[in-house]
């Protein structure tokens, strides 16, 4: 397309253009926490970052995968309670 014929679509509305294509893809959800860390928790998390090339970030969603891919091996049993057992 010239930029005389895009100028020109550009004036037009857009049902005039007869075949274009429109593709929609969602974005993925996202949520924020707010987390208080205490200064060697937070110290760690630097270190751990730096040492693996990436941003804190991405460690703390590492861990967290890792923490849900092994909460949801625990037998079914363990999964209602925190892990302790009252005998």
């Amino acid at each position: 397309m010239s930029r005389e014929e895009a100028l020109r679509l550009a004036d037009e509305p857009v049902t005039a253009w007869t075949n274009a294509e429109v593709e929609y893809e969602p974005r993925p959800v996202r949520n924020t926490f707010l987390v208080e860390l205490s200064e060697g928790d937070l110290t760690w998390l630097f270190e751990e970052a730096q040492r693996r090339g990436v941003k804190p970030s991405a460690v703390i969603q590492a861990l967290m995968s890792q923490a849900r891919r092994a909460a949801e091996s625990l037998p079914a049993d363990q999964e209602a309670g925190d892990g302790s057992r009252e005998d």
